[in-house]
């Protein structure tokens, strides 16, 4: 029998926050898998912990552009999270500590578990910064004919 370890957590303050950015070389074609798992059972515990993911991402090589290959036997993705400082992401390492071991937490392992056997490799560095407060805009031209006015 599994013994519960409730948690109460105590005010959340400002900290000095970083961003780690984690690659991954995965088992070819199982991105829609890894992507799946991570939305449904490994992001919503880290959310409760107070993490934020910012996004994953799978690596799209364009040859015409920098001569990038696809591998055949693998496929790369980066994985983007917020956290309050160093030690919020240390913490996260033994997460029981910070949200408990209920049913989401057994969920989360068990994706856990699924990512770590489609990943072949990961690296994760971290990042010191400030976050843009805009967005990314595209404007197009229109496709429009100009002609000078006399």
């Amino acid at each position: 029998m599994k013994v519960p370890y409730p948690v109460r957590n105590d005010t959340a303050a400002v900290y000095d926050e970083i961003v780690t950015l984690r690659y991954s070389k995965i088992k070819k074609g199982t991105f829609p898998q890894w992507l799946k798992v991570s939305q449904e059972g490994v992001w919503p515990y880290f959310e409760k912990l107070g993490a934020r993911i910012i996004g994953a991402w799978l690596v799209v090589p364009v040859t015409e552009v920098n001569g990038d290959v696809a591998s055949a036997e693998y496929d790369e993705i980066y994985l983007v999270t917020r956290y309050a400082n160093l030690e919020h992401w240390k913490a996260t390492r033994d997460p029981i500590t910070l949200g408990g071991n209920g049913p989401d937490y057994e969920k989360c392992k068990a994706t856990l578990k699924i990512r770590e056997d489609l990943t072949i490799v990961s690296t994760v560095q971290f990042l010191h910064g400030s976050m843009a407060q805009n967005g990314p805009y595209f404007l197009p031209g229109l496709k429009e004919g100009y002609e000078i006015k006399k």
